[in-house]
């Protein structure tokens, strides 16, 4: 009996074997450090979760996306506004996830998520009978190389590999010469900024920050708050202060992001900042809401070339933003994005 058990499970094996030698494909390890075996061509895909449509489009892989969730449809984001047929694509369910049934139901090659464990990524593979491939939409600033190791990965699966080099390569130039332009201005000649209303998982009020704010980051600004704890940041649950601390920091120019633009006001018209240098010299300017479902990377740059230009005219008297912005939104979306931004701000203050 024990013989005939060992013979069995020698058989499964060898023909495990041979059906995994019979398909034509490649292994790769995920973001997670899982295992999982990708078809050699990949030509149907959906991106579920924060972020994973909007790296597919940077990809220029649109055209492989055979579903969207159903939150790909409701709001305006660069991406999914550059792809408008994203919405007469099959729905594959509800926001972070969508539903493992609507998703086989429209037959992608490969799953890509984000914001997932290895037990869920697992569970959804086996629940679906397709590659499930964990990717990562991380903070520009702070988490870069995570980041481009994720568009390497899509890259290598989507035969996309020439198209990330570059689209890194543009990312990696935008922020050394940000950094260059602004690395040298003397400490004494910078006013104190502050990034507020910015939003996490919905829109926010004055109170809500970024002690690594990606825009202060890249021009070398002086963030008040670039002491605080670093185990309190989350650029996915956000950092708050009190309403005394910032007070207390009186910055010189403040940011407001336009998705919490009505919250601020209403934090304004309280009265209770009015004190606030920004305030009292009318040095509250407003930039574009690059949280919304995860980072837009693209408007991550275009704010940072704004803030530059804002703080320090002279070392940026050379660019011409509307330019600027055009060269970014082809960078990322091979397109020109920025009169379709201007055109729907309205839109982004309604984003959640």
């Amino acid at each position: 009996m024990r013989l005939l058990f060992l013979l069995a499970v020698l058989l499964l094996a060898a023909c495990q074997n041979t059906n995994q030698q019979n398909k034509s494909g490649n292994e790769i390890t995920d973001m997670l450090g899982r295992k999982v075996f990708v078809p050699e061509k990949v030509e149907r895909i959906v991106g579920i979760r924060a972020g994973a449509l909007r790296l597919i489009s940077y990809m220029n892989a649109a055209q492989y996306v055979v579903g969207v969730e159903e939150t790909e449809k409701q709001f305006a984001r660069p991406y999914n506004m550059a792809h408008p047929h994203f919405k007469s694509l099959p729905s594959i369910g509800p926001m972070m996830g969508g539903d493992a049934e609507m998703i086989v139901a429209s037959h992608p090659d490969v799953i890509f998520i984000t914001y997932t464990t290895v037990g869920d990524a697992d569970a959804l593979q086996q629940k679906t009978g397709i590659p499930v491939v964990a990717i990562d939409a991380t903070e520009m600033a702070t988490a870069a190389d995570t980041l481009f190791a994720s568009l390497k990965l899509m890259g290598k699966i989507l035969n996309r590999s020439t198209r990330v080099d570059s689209l890194i390569t543009f990312i990696k130039n935008n922020i050394e010469e940000l950094n260059s332009r602004t690395a040298n201005i003397p400490t004494d000649e910078k006013p104190t900024v502050y990034a507020g209303g910015l939003s996490y998982s919905g829109a926010h009020g004055l109170l809500s920050t970024h002690a690594y704010f990606p825009p202060f980051v890249f021009v070398n600004a002086q963030n008040v708050l670039a002491s605080i704890n670093l185990q309190i940041v989350s650029h996915v649950k956000g950092t708050f202060i009190d309403a005394e601390q910032l007070l207390a920091w009186n910055p010189d120019v403040i940011f407001i992001d336009q998705a919490g633009y009505q919250l601020v006001q209403a934090d304004l018209e309280t009265g209770w900042y009015n004190n606030i240098n920004a305030l009292k010299n009318k040095r509250v300017h407003y930039l574009f809401p690059h949280n919304n479902y995860a980072t837009n990377y693209e408007l991550v740059l275009r704010n940072a070339w704004l803030v530059g230009k804002t703080l320090y005219p002279d070392s940026f008297a050379d660019i011409d933003l509307n330019k600027k912005f055009d060269e970014i939104s082809q960078g990322f979306l091979q397109c020109n994005f920025g009169q379709i931004i201007d055109s729907t701000n309205n839109y982004f203050y309604n984003a959640r």
